[in-house]
């Protein structure tokens, strides 16, 4: 999943079959403003079948990371049928969203043509938020050992909402704290976590997860349980060699500080 962002409204999107879809609900919020997003939509898909347009024949349900950072069944839709439906959406945003999402699709079919134009772009996105290149190449980092290691739990046939399970356990065996209590130590809501960690809090991040990801494959372990030791081993690990750098250091690792303001 991708998230993109349109006058300050983030937009979900996710590849499906070589296509790129965006969120429907995510787009009815950047272009009608509308309060309640998801009774918008309702009352939208009734309108358009009232106009004779059938909106069930060119929506796809995706999973989709939600608010609460849990997968979640999404309306989705390619984007010639995100501009059929943002036309009977009356808002003076919806020529600018028409534009920005043309731009959008120019921009993927580069990305696909050249992969290294979408890692330069994310990396100028982070610097414009003020990370530093440090954090920034850490970050990436993660992200690549965090989706082989979602790949290998497809392959050891582990269901996709039990990732956020095991993801769990991981944070807790290496950091002590659950992913909601580590979100409540750095004051987020609905802020991604990572982005929020100091660089050495990815770097046992990234220790526990590829740690995980080499034991399942030492162990060919299959199916949800078995991939659930594989993560308290891995962290375990990762929790030990946190404490030795803490003692030998006297620094410590988790804090209630973020990226951004040097934690």
């Amino acid at each position: 999943m991708e998230v993109l962002n349109f006058d300050n409204f983030d937009i979900r999107t996710r590849e499906d079959e070589g296509e790129i879809l965006y969120s429907i609900i995510d787009v009815i919020g950047a272009v009608s403003e509308a309060s309640n997003p998801n009774r918008y939509w309702s009352d939208l898909k009734s309108k358009l079948i009232d106009e004779g347009y059938q909106p069930y024949e060119n929506i796809v349900r995706l999973k989709l990371v939600a608010s609460d950072g849990k997968m979640r069944q999404t309306d989705c839709a390619n984007r010639e049928t995100i501009l059929r439906l943002i036309q009977s959406v009356p808002s003076p945003k919806a020529e600018p969203f028409k534009q920005w999402l043309a731009n959008a699709g120019n921009q993927y079919i580069e990305e696909t043509e050249d992969p290294s134009i979408l890692a330069e772009r994310y990396k100028d996105a982070l610097r414009q938020k003020g990370y530093d290149d440090n954090w920034i190449l850490t970050r990436i980092r993660s992200v690549e050992i965090r989706t082989q290691l979602t790949e290998e739990w497809q392959d050891r046939n582990v269901k996709e909402e039990e990732f956020a399970f095991l993801t769990n356990d991981i944070m807790k065996g290496t950091f002590g704290l659950s992913t909601k209590e580590y979100k409540a130590l750095k004051g987020l809501v609905r802020q991604n976590l990572r982005d929020n960690m100091s660089t050495m809090e990815l770097v046992y991040t990234i220790m526990a997860e590829e740690t995980t990801r080499l034991l399942a494959i030492k162990d060919d372990a299959q199916g949800y349980r078995e991939n659930r030791d594989a993560a308290r081993k891995a962290s375990n690990i990762a929790n030990d060699s946190m404490k030795r750098f803490e003692q030998k250091t006297g620094l410590k690792v988790v804090t209630s500080n973020n990226a951004l303001n040097k934690g």
